[in-house]
């Protein structure tokens, strides 16, 4: 109970243990950690086995060759296996925000034409207007009319 309060009033910290892993990615990290952890277990064991001062091992010899490895196994998968997740999702996480600041760019970019073209338009709308009507037209062109690209009439 206490822990879940000191958990509680820990919420506005941005601060996380050193291998906290995020709800949604336990899955990942706990597939990576076990695949890690046999090929590594099952290595080390067979390394241990063949290297061997006398052979043939009895299976109680095998098992606590084994056993050893595993506990080994445990101290390299752990941090392999976080390390393969988190770095992998901020890998990842990089490569979203780079797309989408990319297809932000894209839109202004897009925007900003449609801007000019109302713009130019709307200017050549008035010019004709005025020359319908046989008055002058001294308006600048929107090209020339100002860093903000508004008209002043």
């Amino acid at each position: 109970m206490a822990d879940l309060a000191a958990r509680q009033d820990n919420v506005g910290n941005d601060r996380r243990n050193a291998f906290d892993i995020i709800a949604r990615h336990i899955g990942w990290f706990l597939a990576a950690f076990y695949i890690i952890w046999a090929l590594l277990t099952g290595l080390l064991s067979y390394a241990r086995i063949v290297t061997a001062e006398r052979l043939p091992l009895t299976w109680p010899e095998i098992a606590i060759i084994s056993i050893i490895a595993a506990a080994v196994s445990v101290g390299i998968a752990f941090p392999l296996a976080f390390g393969i997740v988190e770095g992998t999702r901020m890998v990842l996480a990089e490569f979203r925000k780079r797309f989408y600041r990319d297809q932000g760019r894209e839109e202004g970019r897009e925007e900003g034409r449609e801007e000019r073209d109302r713009l130019w338009e709307a200017w050549l709308e008035r010019r004709e207007a005025a020359e319908r009507e046989g008055r002058p037209f001294d308006e600048p062109p929107p090209s020339r009319n100002g860093a903000s690209g508004e008209n002043n009439h």
